[in-house]
């Protein structure tokens, strides 16, 4: 299926980047288990286009950063990308900021059955000389060092993906390929790694981010792939006017910017996992916005991303701030 899709893709992006100012999707990489953004204005690069379970990257962040779509002449044409599930929250989630217009995008639903952990892949059969990898039904297929490795798929997903419960998009032009079955339908299954921790004293809680947190080196890659962290010019971590936080690498600093950054996604988060994905020291970041998701889900009914007419609870700011 995932062939028929990829064809399916490409016929339909051809007949809409006439329209387009550019498309922006995956291509392969030079490395098996990864793909990279690409930005398509030919229709001669179309062929490159790919989609299935090494496209973890949210392109969504393209849109915003810079420049934000607000900026581009009213007659431009609109911009085509392909979205998950969790990619086209972030798009519902922008909309509602008024970051980006609903009619400036074409937007290209990929269902999404999970996708793929290099991180996992490396704990079980290393990176060195990896050939080739390719998904058959529910195995990982690697051939490596002249040796084929079959890994259930379940055990290498993105941690994200494991209690997913929207796997399909939520806005859309056009579908690429069949709906995909949710893995979680419950609060339970989709923030299980939040309970489990919460459910330790509150002693084990405090030492297991003192020592997730103290490996942070403050590179910021989290903040840089949040799709709806917007306003890096003038971000809380290296303003000096106001100066809210120092350059030292102690842990104070560390859960400050950490936990600062979380407050900032209060009710806007969607749980596309990118702060996570992109971190070099492979700290789970994202918990901590899953937590504030969650408590949004249980007090206020809100979960982030899902409605494009709807208002994020504590959106109180104006996107038109000149600061921002």
């Amino acid at each position: 299926m995932l062939e028929t899709d990829r064809i399916q893709l490409h016929k339909l992006v051809e007949e809409a980047l006439p329209e387009l100012d550019m498309m922006i999707g995956w291509t392969e990489s030079c490395d098996p288990l990864q793909t990279t953004p690409v930005f398509i204005r030919d229709a001669k690069l179309i062929s490159k286009l790919t989609l299935g379970p090494f496209c973890s990257q949210n392109l969504a962040g393209y849109l915003v950063k810079p420049p934000a779509l607000e900026s581009v002449p009213k007659d431009a044409k609109p911009i085509g990308i392909c979205v998950k599930g969790c990619d086209s929250r972030s798009l519902v989630a922008l909309i509602q900021e008024k970051f980006i217009s609903r009619d400036r995008v074409r937007i290209f639903g990929i269902p999404c059955r999970g996708t793929i952990d290099w991180r996992k892949v490396a704990q079980r059969v290393g990176l060195s000389d990896v050939k080739s990898a390719t998904v058959e039904d529910d195995f990982l297929v690697i051939d490596a060092s002249g040796t084929t490795h079959r890994i259930g798929l379940e055990d290498v997903l993105a941690r994200k993906c494991l209690g997913c419960r929207y796997p399909n998009p939520i806005i859309q032009d056009v579908l690429v390929g069949q709906v995909a079955t949710p893995r979680s339908s419950s609060l339970e299954t989709t923030y299980r790694d939040v309970d489990a921790l919460d459910n330790k004293p509150i002693e084990e809680r405090l030492a297991f981010w003192q020592s997730e947190l103290d490996r942070c080196i403050r590179c910021y890659a989290c903040r840089n792939a949040c799709p709806l962290c917007v306003c890096q010019d003038k971000c809380i971590a290296e303003t000096r006017e106001p100066r809210w936080l120092t350059q030292r690498v102690g842990l104070p600093e560390k859960f400050l910017f950490h936990f600062i950054h979380a407050m900032h996604l209060a009710g806007r988060c969607t749980g596309c996992g990118e702060c996570e994905r992109v971190c070099p020291m492979d700290i789970p970041v994202t918990l901590i916005k899953e937590k504030l998701n969650k408590i949004m889900e249980e007090m206020l009914g809100y979960s982030a991303g899902l409605d494009p007419d709807g208002v994020p609870p504590l959106l109180t700011f104006n996107p038109g701030e000149t600061e921002i």
